[in-house]
């Protein structure tokens, strides 16, 4: 006979790993998220910007601002994509998580924050053409 006690596994030991593995699925999701809506919103700006500078320089006739229409609804679609994933991360991870506890602030939350409001400020600025 051994003398050594038996390794015995906490009742919650399980329950915490599942939330971890969870907690990080809900990140690799989020981050899918903000490459999604950063590439959308990066192309959109490029094409709006592009066609202000063409329409500009005299090489597209005035009438045409498609292209700039375009790019501008693909900024706001990568804007409501980043907000979606924040919005459904946040829930997620209070749903989870007990509701005391900050668990959603991470750095992959904060980052899509701020995204969100310098995307809203660059789409609002060449809406209202504020150029940079």
């Amino acid at each position: 006979m051994s003398d050594e006690a038996p390794v015995v596994a906490k009742p919650d030991q399980g329950l915490e790993l599942a939330k971890m593995r969870t907690t990080l699925a809900l990140e690799r999701t989020l981050l899918a998220w903000i490459r999604t809506g950063l590439t959308l919103i990066g192309f959109g700006f490029t094409l709006s910007k592009f066609m202000h500078d063409m329409i500009r320089t005299g090489h597209f006739q005035a009438t045409l601002h498609y292209p700039r229409e375009v790019g501008i609804a693909m900024m706001a679609l990568g804007i409501l994509g980043l907000t979606g994933g924040a919005v459904d991360y946040h829930r997620r991870m209070k749903r989870i998580h007990d509701a005391g506890e900050h668990v959603f602030w991470t750095s992959a939350f904060m980052i899509t924050v701020v995204l969100i409001a310098l995307s809203v400020y660059t789409m609002i600025s060449l809406v209202i053409g504020i150029y940079f």
